[in-house]
Formats: structure tokens, sequence, C-alpha cells
């Protein structure tokens, strides 16, 4: 069987994050650090997780500085670090989505600020408002390698690509619009999860 398929080495921030925390374990962790678990065995009880398992997770956790052990070797303790604590919006935004589609709109868990405020459903915004699956657009940017644009280039040469947009200046980019023979423009393509 061949080995696992390494994400960090894709030019994509989002599979460079499943690399670090996206299997379902290494999610249910951080969920409990932000819950407040903070030992081993604590870990364990709330996950019915396999000790071998949990270990890994939580070494691979504080490599990737997610989480910080403290405490002593033999009673270890661990809290989320300020790159974990940047995880919420992700992970309160995953949550959400599963009150609405796998929880049938009955969630298990709710979440407020400290006043207890119930917390809105994470969406996306740009300097205009609210921002949609229908009108979001994916560009390459900055840190894109030839590879990545040669990606975004072929979906737009192909037709695959739903939404071409032409670029402004580096770093700002104008409403969509389509590209035409006179204009040749920068591709951008929607609802595409990762771009190697």
């Amino acid at each position: 069987m061949p080995g696992k398929t390494d994400l960090s080495e894709l030019n994509c921030s989002l599979a460079r994050t499943l690399e670090i925390v996206g299997d379902w374990w290494t999610l249910l962790i951080v969920r409990d650090a932000f819950l407040g678990v903070r030992r081993f065995g604590d870990f364990q009880t709330s996950l019915g997780i396999a000790k071998n398992i949990l270990a890994t997770r939580l070494d691979r956790l504080v490599t990737n500085d997610i989480l910080a052990r403290d405490g002593t070797a033999k009673r270890p303790v661990y809290r989320l670090t300020e790159r974990g604590r940047a995880l919420l919006p992700a992970m309160v935004a995953l949550m959400q989505w599963g009150d609405r589609w796998a929880s049938e709109d009955s969630p298990p868990v709710i979440v407020t600020d400290d006043q207890g405020r119930e917390v809105r459903s994470v969406r996306l915004q740009s300097t205009a408002g609210d921002v949609s699956a229908d009108s979001v657009r994916f560009h390459p940017g900055s840190g894109a390698t030839a590879r990545t644009r040669a990606f975004f280039d072929q979906l737009s040469r192909s037709g695959s690509g739903t939404a071409i947009a032409r670029q402004v200046s580096p770093g700002r980019r104008r409403r969509s619009e389509p590209a035409t023979a006179a204009s040749p423009a920068k591709p951008s393509v929607r609802r595409r999860p990762s771009a190697d």
C-alpha cells in the first residue's frame, strides 16, 4: 500500500493546514483543549482514544505549536498556544456546519460569549459585506508557485474554471469580470478546495 501523501508539500494553505490538524482525533483534541481539558488522562477519558494514538497526536500538536506542554514529564499539562487559539473561528465554523447538516439543526453544544450571548454563524466577508459560495473567487496569491499559476491558467483555458477575474494590482482585485481577447486576465476559480 502506498504511503501517506505529504500534504505540506502542496502549494495550498488548506492542504498544509490539513497536514497539521486534518484528522478527526486531532480536531477533537483541539476542541477539548478549547473546552478546558489539560491532562492526558482527561483527553483519553473524554474521547475514548487509545493511549498510543493520543500520545502521537499530542506530540504532533506540540511540535506544530498548536499546544504547549507544561508541567512535569510524568504529569504534563497541555494548553493552547496563540497559534492554537487562532483555530477557533475554523472550529466554530465546522461545529456550526455540523449543527445544520449533521445534527439536524439540533446542536449538541451552543457557543456563546462570556456573557452567555450566542455566537453568530461564522461568515465570509469582504469590505463590501457577506460573500456567498456563488460570489467567492479564488486567485493565485503571492505565495503561488509556477505550478499553481499553471493550474489556474489551465482551468481558465479548459473552461473548467467557473469565474475569471482581472487582476487590478498586486494584492488588490476588482470584482470578477469575464476575460476578453482584448483584455487577457489572470485566471481565478471559485469553489476549488486546493491547487497544488
